[in-house]
C-alpha cells in the first residue's frame, strides 16, 4: 500500500526535480540554430552554382560534339579499309583461278611441256626396295631401297632414247620436274611416292629397253642391282595412259615473238 501511496501522492519522477524549470537554456540554443540554417542554405546554392556552371562548361567546350566527330571518322576509315580489303580479295581470287591452259599456250609445245594428257605404246618399268630394306631403315641406313638418284638415272636415260611422255606412279613429268630425296622419302616435286616405283614411257620400247641396259645407264643399273639389292623389270606396253601435268597459269613470263 505504500507502494501505490507514493505513486499516488508523487506520479512525477524524481528526475523530473532537476529539469530547469525556466526556458533559458532554450532560448540561449537559438543562434546555433541560425548558423545550421545559414550553413545549409549556403551548402545548397554552391552545389547548383556548381552543376550549373559544369552543364555550362559541358556545353561551351563541345566535348561530346568532339568525341562524335571523332568516332564517325574512324568509322569512316573502317568503311574505306573494309572496301579495299574486299577489293583486294577478289583481285587474289581471280588471280588464283586456273585458266585453261591451250589458250596462251603454244599447241606445238604442250606435249614437250607435258600440258596435255597423252595415249600410246610404250615401256614400263618397275623398281622395288630389296627384301631387307625395311630392316635396314629401321637402323637408320638407306641399304637396300631405290634412291631419287636410280630414279634420275632411269628417267634422263627413257628421255635421250626418245621419250615423248614420262610418268613415275602416275605423276607425269614435265621440264621443270624434279626427284629427290626427303628424309626417308622420294619426291616428285611435292608428292612422296613408294616402292614399288612404276616409270612409264611413252614411245619406241624397243630402243628405250636398250637404252637402259648398254653404256653408262647399264652400268650403273647393274651395279645397283647387284650391290643395293633393288629389283628393276622391264615390259613393253601396247598402250600407256599418261596424265596431264598439273600445270600453274604464268603471271610474270610472256612468250618471245620471234622476228
Amino acid at each position: 500500500m505504500s507502494l501505490l501511496t507514493g505513486l499516488l501522492a508523487n506520479p512525477l519522477d524524481a528526475g523530473y526535480g532537476y529539469y530547469p524549470k525556466s526556458g533559458s537554456s532554450s532560448r540561449s540554443a537559438w543562434w546555433q540554430k541560425v548558423i545550421v540554417v545559414v550553413l545549409a542554405c549556403a551548402l545548397g546554392v554552391a552545389s547548383v552554382v556548381a552543376v550549373r556552371a559544369l552543364r555550362h562548361h559541358a556545353r561551351d567546350d563541345g566535348t561530346r560534339a568532339d568525341l562524335v566527330k571523332q568516332v564517325e571518322a574512324r568509322q569512316d576509315v573502317v568503311s574505306s579499309l573494309n572496301s579495299d580489303v574486299q577489293s583486294l580479295t577478289s583481285q587474289v581470287h581471280a588471280s588464283s583461278i586456273p585458266t585453261d591452259i591451250s589458250d596462251s599456250t603454244d599447241p606445238s609445245a604442250e606435249l614437250i611441256n607435258a600440258l596435255t594428257p597423252v595415249e600410246g605404246p610404250g615401256l614400263k618399268i618397275t623398281l622395288k626396295d630389296s627384301a631387307s630394306a625395311d630392316a635396314t631403315r629401321t637402323n637408320g641406313t638407306m641399304a637396300g631401297t631405290v634412291r631419287d638418284q636410280d630414279l634420275n638415272v632411269i628417267v634422263n636415260a627413257l628421255w635421250s632414247s626418245g621419250a615423248e611422255a614420262v610418268a613415275i606412279n602416275g605423276i607425269r613429268l614435265g621440264p621443270g620436274t624434279f626427284i629427290r630425296t626427303a628424309g626417308s622419302v622420294i619426291l616428285i616435286n611435292v608428292t612422296p611416292v613408294q616402292s614399288p616405283y612404276t616409270i612409264e614411257a611413252i614411245g619406241d620400247a624397243n630402243v628405250m629397253s636398250v637404252a637402259l641396259v648398254k653404256g653408262a645407264t647399264g652400268d650403273y643399273l647393274s651395279s645397283a642391282q647387284s650391290l643395293n639389292g633393288i629389283s628393276l623389270s622391264t615390259a613393253g606396253a601396247p598402250s600407256l595412259s599418261l596424265p596431264a601435268l598439273d600445270a600453274r597459269k604464268t603471271r610474270y613470263a610472256t612468250i618471245v615473238e620471234g622476228n
